[in-house]
Protein backbone atom coordinates (compact mmCIF):
# COMPACT_ATOMS: atom_id res chain seq x y z
CA UNK A 1 0.00 0.00 0.00
CA UNK A 2 1.17 3.29 -1.22
CA UNK A 3 1.35 6.89 -0.28
CA UNK A 4 -2.09 7.72 1.02
CA UNK A 5 -3.45 10.19 -1.90
CA UNK A 6 -4.83 13.88 -0.34
CA UNK A 7 -7.58 14.77 -2.46
CA UNK A 8 -7.39 18.56 -1.40
CA UNK A 9 -3.89 19.05 -3.76
CA UNK A 10 -6.30 17.95 -6.35
CA UNK A 11 -8.86 20.50 -5.75
CA UNK A 12 -5.96 23.01 -5.05
CA UNK A 13 -4.16 22.19 -8.47
CA UNK A 14 -7.55 22.84 -10.39
CA UNK A 15 -7.23 26.19 -9.37
CA UNK A 16 -10.32 25.86 -6.95
CA UNK A 17 -10.56 28.24 -3.74
CA UNK A 18 -10.65 25.63 -0.84
CA UNK A 19 -11.22 26.90 2.47
CA UNK A 20 -12.15 25.48 5.82
CA UNK A 21 -15.73 25.23 7.23
CA UNK A 22 -15.66 27.27 10.19
CA UNK A 23 -17.59 25.88 13.22
CA UNK A 24 -17.72 22.71 11.30
CA UNK A 25 -17.96 19.09 13.69
CA UNK A 26 -15.99 17.33 11.49
CA UNK A 27 -12.43 16.08 11.35
CA UNK A 28 -12.22 18.05 7.92
CA UNK A 29 -14.85 20.10 6.54
CA UNK A 30 -13.88 22.56 3.20
CA UNK A 31 -15.27 24.58 0.84
CA UNK A 32 -14.82 24.24 -2.57
CA UNK A 33 -15.80 26.34 -5.50
CA UNK A 34 -14.56 28.33 -8.23
CA UNK A 35 -12.14 31.42 -8.60
CA UNK A 36 -15.31 33.52 -10.47
CA UNK A 37 -17.68 31.77 -8.47
CA UNK A 38 -20.19 29.14 -8.83
CA UNK A 39 -21.53 26.18 -7.45
CA UNK A 40 -19.66 25.05 -4.16
CA UNK A 41 -18.86 21.83 -3.32
CA UNK A 42 -18.17 20.44 0.23
CA UNK A 43 -15.27 17.96 1.15
CA UNK A 44 -15.86 16.40 4.65
CA UNK A 45 -14.07 13.49 6.55
CA UNK A 46 -15.92 12.88 9.45
CA UNK A 47 -13.01 11.74 11.61
CA UNK A 48 -9.03 11.58 11.81
CA UNK A 49 -8.89 7.89 11.48
CA UNK A 50 -11.79 7.73 8.93
CA UNK A 51 -11.46 5.96 5.56
CA UNK A 52 -13.86 8.28 3.85
CA UNK A 53 -14.35 11.42 2.66
CA UNK A 54 -17.68 12.24 1.34
CA UNK A 55 -17.80 14.90 -1.50
CA UNK A 56 -21.49 16.83 -1.78
CA UNK A 57 -23.24 19.88 -3.05
CA UNK A 58 -26.03 21.20 -1.45
CA UNK A 59 -28.51 23.09 -3.69
CA UNK A 60 -30.57 25.29 -2.09
CA UNK A 61 -34.74 25.68 -3.64
CA UNK A 62 -35.42 28.65 -4.66
CA UNK A 63 -38.40 30.48 -2.70
CA UNK A 64 -40.01 30.92 -5.90
CA UNK A 65 -39.38 27.27 -7.29
CA UNK A 66 -40.69 26.08 -3.94
CA UNK A 67 -43.72 28.10 -4.42
CA UNK A 68 -44.13 26.66 -7.89
CA UNK A 69 -43.54 22.92 -6.99
CA UNK A 70 -46.40 23.80 -3.99
CA UNK A 71 -48.82 24.52 -6.52
CA UNK A 72 -48.46 21.67 -8.60
CA UNK A 73 -51.14 18.86 -8.12
CA UNK A 74 -49.59 16.67 -5.73
CA UNK A 75 -49.37 13.76 -8.50
CA UNK A 76 -47.49 16.15 -10.50
CA UNK A 77 -45.64 17.35 -7.98
CA UNK A 78 -44.33 13.83 -6.70
CA UNK A 79 -43.85 12.79 -10.47
CA UNK A 80 -41.05 15.53 -10.80
CA UNK A 81 -39.18 14.85 -7.87
CA UNK A 82 -39.22 11.36 -7.93
CA UNK A 83 -38.20 11.75 -11.64
CA UNK A 84 -35.24 13.73 -10.28
CA UNK A 85 -34.00 11.47 -7.74
CA UNK A 86 -34.41 8.46 -10.23
CA UNK A 87 -31.87 10.03 -12.79
CA UNK A 88 -29.76 11.37 -9.69
CA UNK A 89 -29.58 7.84 -8.70
CA UNK A 90 -28.73 6.27 -12.14
CA UNK A 91 -25.43 8.75 -12.36
CA UNK A 92 -24.41 6.58 -9.10
CA UNK A 93 -25.05 10.13 -6.51
CA UNK A 94 -26.52 9.80 -3.21
CA UNK A 95 -29.51 12.22 -3.01
CA UNK A 96 -30.88 13.89 0.17
CA UNK A 97 -33.87 16.63 0.27
CA UNK A 98 -34.33 18.45 3.50
CA UNK A 99 -36.80 18.24 5.12
CA UNK A 100 -36.71 14.96 4.04
CA UNK A 101 -40.55 13.93 4.60
CA UNK A 102 -41.79 17.52 3.17
CA UNK A 103 -43.52 17.49 0.00
CA UNK A 104 -41.39 20.53 -1.09
CA UNK A 105 -37.68 20.70 -0.38
CA UNK A 106 -35.95 23.47 0.69
CA UNK A 107 -32.45 21.57 0.06
CA UNK A 108 -31.54 18.70 -2.50
CA UNK A 109 -27.93 17.40 -1.08
CA UNK A 110 -26.34 15.10 -3.53
CA UNK A 111 -22.90 13.11 -2.55
CA UNK A 112 -20.54 10.66 -3.59
CA UNK A 113 -18.18 8.88 -1.21
CA UNK A 114 -15.22 8.18 -1.50
CA UNK A 115 -12.33 5.69 0.26
CA UNK A 116 -9.09 6.57 0.97
CA UNK A 117 -7.44 3.42 -0.12
CA UNK A 118 -5.98 3.62 -3.25
CA UNK A 119 -7.44 7.12 -4.05
CA UNK A 120 -6.27 8.43 -7.42
CA UNK A 121 -6.05 11.90 -8.92
CA UNK A 122 -8.60 10.60 -11.13
CA UNK A 123 -10.73 9.28 -9.04
CA UNK A 124 -11.44 12.74 -6.89
CA UNK A 125 -11.65 14.44 -10.48
CA UNK A 126 -14.55 11.98 -11.77
CA UNK A 127 -15.98 11.87 -7.99
CA UNK A 128 -15.89 15.73 -8.39
CA UNK A 129 -17.54 16.04 -12.35
CA UNK A 130 -20.32 13.35 -10.90
CA UNK A 131 -21.36 15.55 -8.00
CA UNK A 132 -21.00 18.81 -9.54
CA UNK A 133 -23.02 17.62 -12.74
CA UNK A 134 -25.63 15.89 -10.30
CA UNK A 135 -25.98 19.48 -8.50
CA UNK A 136 -26.61 21.36 -11.97
CA UNK A 137 -28.99 18.73 -12.79
CA UNK A 138 -31.09 19.46 -10.12
CA UNK A 139 -30.88 23.80 -10.81
CA UNK A 140 -31.94 22.55 -14.60
CA UNK A 141 -34.65 20.53 -13.85
CA UNK A 142 -36.39 23.41 -11.52
CA UNK A 143 -35.29 25.90 -13.95
CA UNK A 144 -36.53 24.12 -17.45
CA UNK A 145 -39.95 23.21 -15.38
CA UNK A 146 -40.69 26.42 -13.68
CA UNK A 147 -38.07 28.85 -15.39
CA UNK A 148 -35.43 30.92 -14.12
CA UNK A 149 -36.42 33.44 -10.74
CA UNK A 150 -36.63 36.93 -11.65
CA UNK A 151 -34.76 39.01 -9.57
CA UNK A 152 -36.74 41.55 -7.63
CA UNK A 153 -36.77 44.48 -5.54
CA UNK A 154 -38.62 46.35 -3.55
CA UNK A 155 -37.92 50.24 -4.97
CA UNK A 156 -39.45 48.84 -8.37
Amino acid sequence: MGEIMDPVKVFKSLGLNVREVPQAKEFLHLAISPQQGGPQLELVKPEKDSKVYVLGMAVGIHQYHQSQLKSLPPNERKEFLTSMRYRLLRMKIDVGFTPPDDEVPQLVFVSRVMLDEDLTENDVMNVMYKVRNAGTLVIFMFADRFGVPQPTSKYM
